[in-house]
This record gives structure tokens, sequence and C-alpha cells, in this order.
């Protein structure tokens, strides 16, 4: 009887099916040791506290996920979330059909946390399919060492003019002025990009994205390009910055080669881990200046130019996935990386764990902003963002004309419309 009741203990055991485990593919391109660290502790913390769900951590360099994402996302290995900086570059992932919409799964409580800017960030045609991350901006960060020795403080480099002059003063000082990443081509279109908020403006841009009028070959756009062409002959870089990409001339800056480095707020981090040291530049030694202002310009000189980044979700993906993302992007966990200066979360109350004041100076510039300009390469789309950044790179090199430049972007929007 008791081997009886055992048996039947036991088939009664084996008719329970067992939980079944879901994985979840995570892809990212946190390159920092440091902050990838923090996003795996917190992928290990939500697998102890949901055993039915596994997080499957990938990682891709910046330069080959931008090459290798679109194949990706049509293959058996696409994963399930992976990294977003919004734009044009979301829009065509809607067209081609590879994005999950999440609004079904998502709660309202993360919809209020994350906040209109960023829901509106990540919605296409009303359907939502990203969860926002952080807001970031791009700024001239600067050497307080080398800026003293030159002569030169935050008030020389207002103005666009006042700029040049700084550069120059920089220069006769022995100094170099800036080091930039050009082989990546994207760091030498913030020069182009800002040049655009400032002297074109937000309605300039919109009426050329749309192809109006004489679209990116107006006025305004070539003189942005040939207000980089004028910095561009004080031959202000680094040597070699043709064959150099944005780790090397984020360690440039950070092991005080240059005086300046027109980055975006990450470049708090990536300077001191690329640095030779590993330390790169100390708090005390820095400082942070807004992109010149332009007089006559059509743009208001509070314009940022920066992102908003985050998360979205491949067709297939799970609904453990969202739910995961929706904890992750959570005030809960935000704040550990307002905590650790990593970049400014979006998440409301997360801010309030930033004690870099640099950070806290980003985050009330881009609050101020009339128009957040999101990166040109991602705003306007694969195809026209990449000539954006092919321009920007001939540029910095004076290997093609403000106008030839201008009437190249204008073609590429010609094309994609």
């Amino acid at each position: 009887m008791i081997r009886l009741a055992i048996g039947a203990g036991l088939l009664a055991f084996a008719a329970v099916p067992a939980q079944a485990e879901t994985t979840v593919d995570w892809l990212h391109i946190e390159a920092v040791e440091g902050t990838a660290a923090i996003m795996e502790a917190a992928a290990k913390e939500y697998e102890a506290a949901h055993p039915d769900v596994k997080i499957n951590v990938q990682f891709l360099e910046n330069e080959a996920y931008k090459a290798k994402l679109t194949t990706l996302l049509q293959s058996d290995a696409a994963p399930d979330i992976f990294y977003s900086w919004g734009g044009g570059v979301m829009s065509e992932q809607v067209e081609a059909g590879v994005l999950r919409p999440i609004g079904d799964v998502l709660s309202a409580e993360a919809r209020a946390a994350i906040g209109e800017a960023g829901i509106s960030a990540f919605t296409r045609d009303n359907s939502l399919y990203g969860l926002a991350q952080n807001v970031s901006q791009v700024v001239f960060w600067g050497n307080k060492d080398l800026l003293d020795q030159a002569g030169v403080g935050a008030d020389d480099m207002k103005t666009w003019d006042g700029f040049l002059a700084s550069v120059k003063k920089i220069k006769d000082a022995g100094i170099t002025p800036i080091t930039v990443g050009a082989q990546d081509k994207w760091p030498a279109h913030f020069y182009w990009s800002y040049l655009v908020v400032r002297q074109a403006g937000q309605a300039a841009f919109d009426a050329a994205r749309a192809g109006e009028g004489d679209g990116f070959a107006g006025a305004p756009f070539v003189k942005a390009g040939q207000m980089f062409l004028d910095l561009v002959a004080m031959e202000p870089f680094q040597d070699g910055f043709l064959a150099a990409n944005f780790s090397s001339a984020s360690g440039s800056f950070g092991d005080g080669k240059a005086a300046l480095h027109l980055m975006g707020n990450w470049d708090y981090t990536v300077q001191r881990d690329n640095s030779a040291s590993g330390n790169g530049l100390s708090d005390d030694q820095l400082a942070i200046f807004p992109f010149p202002t332009v007089e006559g310009g059509a743009g208001d000189p509070a314009d940022t130019l920066g992102g908003i980044n985050g998360w979205i979700f491949h067709r297939d993906a799970p609904d453990e996935a969202v739910k995961f993302m929706e904890w992750y992007t959570s005030n809960e966990v935000q704040s550990r990386f307002a905590a650790a200066s990593v970049y400014i979360p979006i998440v409301a109350g997360s801010a309030d764990s930033l004690a870099n004041p640099y950070f806290k100076e980003i985050s009330d510039n881009i609050n101020k902003a009339k128009w957040h300009a999101i990166f040109f390469d991602q705003e306007l789309g694969k195809d026209v963002g990449g000539v954006v950044n092919d321009i920007s790179a001939e540029l910095s090199d004076n290997a093609i004309s403000a106008e030839e430049a201008a009437e190249l972007v204008k073609e590429a929007v010609d094309d994609s419309l």
C-alpha cells in the first residue's frame, strides 16, 4: 500500500509539466566594461526573480552593429531586443516589417514614467515599437589645463567667430586644438549637423527632408558646409585624424593630447576607458561647452543636437522580452546608471540620481531646447544619413566643396522620396 501510494504520488508529480524556459536574446553595443557589467548584473537579477526566463546578453561593436543589423534582422539569429537611436532608421525598420508593436504588453505605469517625449520618439503611425532609455547631447569637451595654457575660456567660444579665433590661439600655443575620429565618419557629421541646426534651424531642416524647394542644396545648408570648411582650413585636428576612429580619438583626448573633443555626454566615461592609463582626464581637468552660436543663423541658440535612444523589439520577440525591458528601463534600474555617470536616463525620477555635474548641465540644456535635433545620420534614415556621414568626412578633409556636399544630400533625399 505504501509503495502504491508513493507510486501514485510520483505519477501525479510526473503529470505536472515542467515550466518552460523562455530565452530572450538581448543585443547591445556597450563597449565600456563597467557599464556592460551593470547591464549583465541586471539581467542576472531579473533571471533570479523570473526563473522561467533566460536573458541571453549579446554584444556587437558599434560600427559592426550598424553594418550587420539589417541582415541580422532578416535572419534566424535575429535578437529579440536590440539598441536603437530611433529616427528614420527605425521608421525604415517599421516599414520593412521587422519590428513588433508593444503597446498591448507595456503597462500604463511604464508608459507614464517614460514620458511623452520618450514614447513619441518610438511611436510610428500610433503604434509603439520601443522603450526610450536615455537622452544625450553633443557638446565640446575641453581640457582645462590646455585651454588655460592657450589663454582660452568658455566665454571666448560662445560664438562661431569666437570659436575659430580660440582654435587659432590654441594652435599658436603649440597645442592640438581638436581630436576627431573621422574614420568612423559619424563623429565628423556632428560638425556639419550642428552648423545646420544653428544656420538653417528646424523649419528649414523639416522642409529640406520633405524635399521642398531647394532642399538640402539650399543656401543655409551650403553655408553650414562652408563654415565647416573654414574650420578645416585652419588644420585644427590631430595628425592622422582620417585614420582615427571614435575610440582612439576619445582616448587621445583622455591622454591630454588635444584641447577639445566634440562628442556626446558618453565621452565622460569613454575618454577615460580608452586613455593609455585608463584614468583619462579627471573632473578637475574637464569642462564642457555648448556648440557655438552663429550670428544671423535661423536656429534658436538654445537648440541642441543629440539623441533619445532606447530599445526596440524584433517581430518575433516574446512578451517576456517586453516585460524584461519594462523592468530594465524603470527608475529602479536606470537610477544605477545615473549614479554611475553612464548616461542621462529619461524615465521619471532617475535623473535625481545624477551626481555628475556635467550630466546635470546637459539635462538642463535639453530641457531648455525648443528643438532637440536627433543625430542626422539616424534621423534621416540609413541611406540619407549615410550620405550625411560621407560628406562630413569629406568636408573634414577639404575633399569636397560645400555646394557639392549639400547637393549630394539633396540627391539622396530626392531618391528616398
